[in-house]
């Protein structure tokens, strides 16, 4: 499995890269079997005017999955990331889950007891 980092218009720390590669892997990591690849792209939304602008968009390929993406944005670019590995690692766990789940056979009536 591979996770693509893009960012656009975010000034990349030192570190973020290594950031976001981390808290990524660490929340899909026991999903990566059903996982094909993961891009990540963090985008400064309002330019310098400030305010709640950085994005996170995580899109993932999934093996026999529809596909999950999602945008979460924030004023920092770590929370955003954050919350993103947060929610990411959610949806993943119910994916998997519904996909896993057995299916039910039909209950067989039952015999009533003589009294």
């Amino acid at each position: 499995m591979r996770i693509d980092l893009h960012c656009d218009g975010v000034e990349v720390a030192p570190g973020l890269r290594d950031y976001v590669a981390r808290r990524m892997k660490f929340a899909i990591g026991r999903f990566r079997d059903h996982i094909q690849w993961a891009r990540v792209k963090v985008a400064d939304v309002n330019g310098p005017k400030g305010g709640a602008d950085k994005r996170c968009v995580v899109q993932l390929r999934l093996r026999n999955l529809p596909d999950v993406v999602f945008a979460i944005t924030q004023i920092e670019v770590r929370a955003a990331v954050d919350e993103a590995a947060d929610r990411v690692a959610r949806v993943l766990a119910q994916r998997v889950r519904r996909h896993q789940r057995p299916v039910r056979a039909a209950a067989a009536p039952i015999a009533a007891l003589p009294a």
